[in-house]
């Protein structure tokens, strides 16, 4: 929409000064004052409409450049809180990554077969980050927004597995554990980490919104940060490398 309007305020900039030349600038050029008047005179009624047309035009951007401020003021605001909500998160998806290792580790038990409960607890999902990410969504630049939106989406997908995981653990389940699954939680986890950490520069207004795709380092980072062991790193490493390009560009 905000290109479709700047693209009529550049028809009608080209139309004025189309009409600036037809009414003002040609009929000094073909008589005297008294010419002049003459040509304006015989076309009033269109001079008249064009003048209320072009102060509609110049009264609606200035609506739309106080409602711009406005927006730009409220992302702001809402944007303050972000740095709280995404400690939230990060402490959140260490909690799970202590969940996902655990079960990768029991994943291997031939003799347990994954039918004890897991040691650690199913972390709760912070709730102050809703409430933030929506009203910053709302007012966000559209990059910002889908950004955002897509970072909801991948949460929701991930605390909704980990529930499944943790109940599958358990003396009833009938589930088959396989180590690669965890391997790929994990990484998808990563992705929720490495997402979450390219913010907090942002939220704090130092930086400029980064939305490039996510580089390998970016996940070697979140892996070193949950003290994994050499084994799960090295596996780790290998699937990152093959399946990070495959992320959201």
């Amino acid at each position: 929409m905000q290109g479709g309007i700047n693209s009529f305020n550049l028809v009608c900039i080209v139309v004025g000064l189309l009409y600036v030349f037809c009414m003002v600038i040609y009929p000094f050029t073909g008589g005297d004052w008294w010419y002049v008047q003459s040509v304006w005179s015989e076309w009033q009624s269109l001079n008249t409409g064009v003048l209320a047309f072009a102060a509609s035009i110049i009264a609606l951007n200035a609506v739309r450049y106080s409602e711009e401020k406005r927006r730009q003021s409220r992302f702001v605001a809402a944007r303050a809180f972000l740095p709280q909500a995404l400690s939230e998160l990060t402490k959140y998806f260490e909690q799970s990554s202590l969940l996902f290792i655990e079960a990768w580790e029991r994943s291997k038990d031939t003799n347990d077969r994954c039918k004890t409960s897991l040691k650690y607890q199913l972390p709760d999902l912070p709730v102050h980050y809703k409430q933030v990410f929506k009203d910053c969504i709302v007012d966000a630049p559209s990059d910002v927004a889908e950004y955002l939106a897509y970072l909801l989406a991948r949460l929701q997908v991930h605390h909704s597995r980990m529930e499944s995981v943790y109940e599958e653990f358990s003396e009833d389940s009938c589930m088959a554990q396989c180590e690669m699954n965890f391997i790929a939680y994990l990484f998808s986890l990563a992705e929720l980490q490495a997402l979450t950490n390219r913010l907090f520069s942002f939220s704090r207004g130092r930086f400029e919104f980064d939305n490039s795709p996510l580089k390998h380092k970016s996940f070697d980072e979140c892996y070193c940060g949950w003290n994994i062991d050499d084994d799960l790193l090295r596996e780790l490493g290998e699937f990152t490398t093959r399946n990070y390009n495959n992320l959201r560009n």
